[in-house]
């Protein structure tokens, strides 16, 4: 109560400028005050304001739209930050949250024109090409485009993320993991495209036994390269072996299905047919273990 009585006292030391500026850069202004001190309802208020004075207060709207974002109110959003667009379509960063904010209703075909518009405003828009590297796997089956989208966010990012990989490789020599975690993450911000970071990531967490972020680091590789056969090992034999569920059959499902993801990728891949047999032998389906068993068999003779 009193952090919001100190927040009005301090909005009424504004008010008198209103008679020297525009009525809708005066709501807009107080709403930014009200968003920084977290008066999201009131800020709300004032943006609309704002955007009732004037139509084309573009940044009124991008702020409803981070505003209802943040509250998981999608589709509100969604509809300010196309109004905003609407006025003001030379913004690239507004194009990238559009593109995943359709992501999030599963329109991929609109999804990926606001990344491909976000990077023809900003060339290096790291986020934008990493995204078009799961459209190129998964719907349009190009490798070659997908590779070249990955390589541009890579390399935009690499320079800015050096330090922080420095840092963590400090730390992590020295054994301070805790310390290396906090610039690793710090260098995947710079550099999304870094997926060895990635891995080393997840190592770290399940060396401390912190299983499930283990699993969400891997997760993430995957969702960014639906192609990363390693991370679906990696993610099988985490399902088959921590114990991140009491729900066994849960467990099992998780690593069969990640497990035949990978085998999906390179069908010879001894290490996740040897896993994939032993959960189906763990689970109780014997026939399926052993059918697998006879073709790992099989490639071994092959390989001598």
């Amino acid at each position: 109560m009193k952090k919001l009585f100190c927040t009005i006292i301090a909005l009424m030391a504004i008010i008198p400028s209103a008679y020297s500026e525009p009525e809708d850069e005066f709501f807009f202004r107080r709403g930014m005050e009200l968003y920084t001190s977290k008066q999201y309802q009131f800020a709300i208020e004032d943006m609309e304001k704002a955007l009732k004075a004037n139509p084309a207060h573009y940044r009124a709207a991008n702020m409803l739209g981070k505003i209802y974002r943040k509250n998981n109110l999608m589709k509100k959003s969604l509809d300010y930050y196309l109004l905003s667009l609407s006025v003001n379509p030379s913004q690239p960063k507004i194009h990238y949250i559009v593109g995943t904010l359709y992501d999030y209703f599963f329109s991929s075909i609109n999804s990926v024109r606001h990344y491909f518009k976000a990077i023809e405003l900003d060339p290096a828009h790291r986020h934008a090409h990493l995204k078009l590297v799961r459209h190129y796997l998964i719907e349009k089956k190009d490798l070659v485009l997908a590779n070249r989208h990955f390589k541009l966010s890579f390399d935009v990012g690499k320079d800015d993320a050096a330090p922080f990989l420095k840092a963590a490789e400090k730390s992590y020599s020295s054994g301070n993991e805790i310390e290396a975690l906090k610039h690793y993450r710090d260098a995947v911000k710079k550099n999304p495209a870094d997926l060895d970071t990635y891995y080393r990531i997840s190592e770290i967490y399940v060396r401390g036994k912190d299983y499930r972020k283990a699993v969400r680091w891997l997760e993430k590789i995957t969702f960014i390269r639906p192609d990363s056969e390693k991370a679906y090992v990696r993610l099988g034999n985490l399902y088959f072996t921590a114990p991140l569920s009491q729900n066994k059959k849960f467990l099992y499902d998780q690593a069969i299905t990640h497990l035949k993801s990978a085998l999906e990728i390179n069908p010879s891949n001894r290490d996740a047919l040897l896993l994939l047999a032993d959960v189906y032998r763990k689970s109780g389906k014997a026939e399926e273990a052993e059918k697998l068993y006879r073709e790992i068999e099989e490639l071994e003779k092959e390989m001598k």
